[in-house]
């Protein structure tokens, strides 16, 4: 079920980004599908699996993947490249994983695609990998310039 504030369109590619980022943290399956772009040439790839092609796919993979319950990641340093009609940002997802008893935070580096539609702005990418050894060299590197 839908909340009514959430909004039918994305007035730009950081909304669309933010309300996916919302809804893994809340699982909602629902809402993730409804931010990608109808189209069979939309693609996902997730840590360690294949590319999944193809906007039935794609909602598919992440229904199964929120079924296990919310993902508790935030996205950082996020490095965007946007046109008038396409654009892409490359972000560090700093996830929270359980494992037994104790948590540890996992580094993904993660490239997201947006497209502009009538409808406003829509999902056409996600690729995630693991970054090396769980932990993205950049990720602890201070942020400016150092002299």
């Amino acid at each position: 079920m839908h909340s009514m504030t959430k909004p039918l369109l994305f007035a730009s590619p950081d909304e669309c980004e933010q309300a996916f980022y919302e809804a893994l943290e809340s699982a909602d399956a629902e809402a993730v599908a409804d931010l990608w772009l109808d189209d069979d040439d939309v693609c996902c790839v997730h840590p360690g699996g294949p590319r999944v092609v193809g906007v039935a796919a794609v909602r598919s993979a992440w229904a199964a993947i929120l079924a296990n319950g919310p993902i508790r990641m935030r996205a950082a340093q996020k490095k965007t490249l946007e046109t008038p009609s396409v654009a892409f940002s490359s972000v560090i997802e700093e996830m929270i994983v359980s494992q037994g008893r104790q948590q540890k935070v996992v580094h993904v580096i993660a490239t997201n695609g947006y497209v502009k539609t009538p409808a406003g702005w829509k999902m056409v990418l996600h690729h995630a990998s693991q970054a090396p050894e769980g932990r993205s060299p950049d990720a602890d590197a201070p942020q400016g310039t150092l002299h």
